[in-house]
This record gives C-alpha cells, sequence and structure tokens, in this order.
C-alpha cells in the first residue's frame, strides 16, 4: 500500500536538490571567481593527467616490443654461449629500469606542474572575490546612505 508523501520541504529528486541550491548561487557574483577556478583547474589537471597516460602507455609499449626482441635473441642464442642470451636480457632489464624511472619522473613533475596550478590559480580566485565583496559592500554602504529614511 503506497504511503502518504509527506508534506515537508524535502528534496525527492535530484532536480530538487539543484533547484533549491539555484537562488543562493544564482546572482551573486562572489562565487564567480571560485566557480570558475574550479573548471579551469579540472581542465588543466586533465590536461596534465592525459599526457602523462599518454607517454606512459609509450613506454609501455616501448617495453613490450623490445621484450619481444630481448625474448628473440635468447631463443636464437647459442645455447653453447648463454653469455649472449643474458647480455638480451640484462639489456631489457637495464632499459625497463630507465622506463620505470621515467614514470616516476614524470608523475612528480605531472603532480607538481597541478598543484602548482591550483594553488596560483585559487589565490587569484580568493583575491578577485574578496575585491568583489569589498567593492559591493562599498556599494551597498554608499546606496544607504544616500536612501532617504
Amino acid at each position: 500500500m503506497p504511503t502518504k508523501k509527506s508534506s515537508t520541504n524535502s528534496p525527492t529528486s535530484l532536480v530538487d536538490v539543484f533547484k533549491q541550491m539555484q537562488p543562493p548561487m544564482s546572482g551573486n557574483s562572489a562565487f564567480d571567481a571560485q566557480i570558475e577556478q574550479f573548471w579551469d583547474a579540472q581542465e588543466k589537471l586533465l590536461e596534465e593527467t592525459e599526457a602523462f597516460a599518454h607517454h606512459w602507455f609509450e613506454r609501455r609499449h616501448e617495453a613490450v616490443r623490445t621484450a619481444l626482441q630481448a625474448a628473440r635473441k635468447v631463443s636464437s642464442a647459442n645455447p653453447s654461449d648463454p653469455s649472449k642470451a643474458l647480455q638480451s636480457m640484462t639489456e631489457w632489464q637495464r632499459h625497463s629500469a630507465e622506463r620505470l624511472v621515467a614514470d616516476a619522473q614524470e608523475w612528480f613533475e605531472t603532480v607538481s606542474h597541478c598543484v602548482t596550478f591550483v594553488a596560483e590559480t585559487e589565490a587569484e580566485a580568493v583575491e578577485k572575490t574578496v575585491d568583489d565583496v569589498v567593492a559591493a559592500t562599498k556599494s551597498a554602504g554608499k546606496s544607504s546612505k544616500s536612501e532617504p529614511v
């Protein structure tokens, strides 16, 4: 048996939640810089991470190609002289270690770029928000002084 819906103002859907949030946010330019900075930061973080992922996959493809080459050299090496096979595997391992170092180095650079960007743009957004609030406060103060009581 269906229950009777309560008459409270609780939201019944996601659309209702957004409608309830809209009035405080709409027309309030104090949030503009913060909102702009947030989405700009999201875009920058995605770009940086995408570039890292692209390079990471390039290194993985190189690792697979060179592993296949090393495996072919090992399998075709003279069984009475294992030094050639060992040399092929050692060379592949050395390059794999270099790729892992490149992964770590590029990841730290990616994170550093992201943190720097977010910190700088957040500081700018906060400064703009403060300037906007100060200007709005001054403007409100002037208009209230000029109105007759």
